[in-house]
């Protein structure tokens, strides 16, 4: 996602423009984007850098932290960013006439996620699992025989 700002390089301090953002859907890193991103951002010419602020939406792809099936939801978050040619402190940097927000938009989009992903509130887990791991289970026979745990006086020492 990448803006040019040449022209607001050139103006004077105070000045801000205003861009429509459509039909956007950039490669990210952590992020699967289902949906295009949608909305405005205005930039606006500070003393040595420029402030980027607005309000996108989109659409991501995510899964369930409890039966790990995939779902899209959507996600809206604010921007606001400073950037520099010469960054310092909380500025982001940025080269030529180009400014690159992909960056700053995954970010948004990753703060924004709840800890505890699920498709739904009552989502009741992997339902194939259930009963699946029990004593019986040939693959907890096998896990023990290969442990070779046992008792005595020893345990817990090396």
């Amino acid at each position: 996602m990448h803006i040019n700002v040449r022209d607001i390089l050139v103006e004077s301090v105070g000045y801000s423009s205003t861009y429509k953002i459509t039909g956007e859907r950039p490669d990210l890193e952590a992020v699967i984007l289902t949906r295009d991103i949608e909305g405005e951002i205005s930039i606006s010419r500070l003393d040595n850098s420029l402030l980027v602020r607005g309000h996108l939406a989109t659409e991501v792809e995510l899964e369930c932290h409890r039966c790990l099936s995939t779902f899209s939801r959507p996600a809206e978050f604010s921007l606001k960013q400073e950037y520099a040619e010469e960054p310092v402190d909380e500025q982001m940097p940025f080269e030529g006439d180009v400014i690159d927000i992909a960056p700053l938009v995954e970010q948004e989009i990753i703060l924004g996620l709840p800890i505890k992903i699920l498709c739904r509130l009552d989502c009741p887990g992997i339902k194939e699992a259930q009963g699946r791991y029990t004593k019986e289970d040939n693959i907890g026979v096998r896990l023990a025989d290969k442990a070779h745990i046992t008792k005595g006086t020893h345990r817990g020492r090396t």
